[in-house]
């Protein structure tokens, strides 16, 4: 091949690359403007669940990015949402199902608020969750069995609520598990003996519920 024919062949080659690196850079904003969209989605229809009369979430409306919304902490690369806060704003509410679909969360935090019905099955969608603090609200009904499906969960504080019904077997799956606390609610049953495979645990407290049986060992 002579040298006229193997610049025009590299030319061609660097022409295709750099079509190709546009493409995918085309297809990645995509994806990240439609995932922008469902948290943007997801986050407004829980607003509309809830009564702010702080007037905290005034900032939840299209005139800002909503990693600029109180509350929220999003990625630096993928601007999605990972954190969402809202402890100690004296909102009322309930928690809608569509908090399964912000699937970057790695943190919820709705402590010491009026939240009350179910907690949603959705959250057992977020496989990224390490943070969920849902204590001193008035949550009621079971705890729901698929949080064992949020494998990377290290802290579960649903302690000062109103919940119900047996604890899951299920949740001894969460492996990583540091904290779980479940105090001061209308727990009933006894106490799973799969407890005890819950070897990361470091803080465990069922007190003033009506549980039966003894703490697994492996766990004193």
């Amino acid at each position: 091949m002579d040298l006229r024919n193997r610049d025009r062949v590299l030319s061609g080659s660097f022409s295709c690359l750099a079509t190709i690196i546009f493409l995918l850079g085309s297809v990645l904003a995509l994806v990240e403007a439609g995932g922008d969209k469902t948290d943007r989605l997801a986050l407004l229809e829980f607003k509309a669940q809830i009564a702010d009369p702080g007037g905290v979430l005034s900032s939840w409306n299209d005139t800002s990015h909503i990693c600029n919304w109180f509350g929220i902490t999003c990625g630096r690369r993928h601007r999605r949402v990972t954190i969402l806060d809202l402890a100690s704003n004296n909102l009322f509410g309930i928690v809608p199902p569509h908090i399964g679909n912000l699937s970057f969360l790695r943190g919820v935090f709705l402590q010491n608020n009026s939240f009350y019905s179910g907690i949603p099955p959705q959250f057992g969608r977020l496989f990224r969750l390490q943070m969920l603090l849902l204590n001193n609200n008035s949550f009621s009904g079971q705890i729901p069995s698929n949080l064992s499906h949020c494998s990377n969960l290290l802290n579960l504080d649903l302690g000062f609520n109103m919940l119900e019904g047996n604890l899951h077997a299920e949740l001894s799956c969460l492996s990583k598990l540091h904290s779980l606390i479940l105090q001061h609610n209308k727990l009933t049953g006894n106490m799973p003996p799969s407890f005890g495979n819950l070897s990361s645990l470091h803080v465990f407290t069922t007190s003033s519920n009506n549980l039966d049986g003894t703490i697994p060992e492996t766990l004193g």
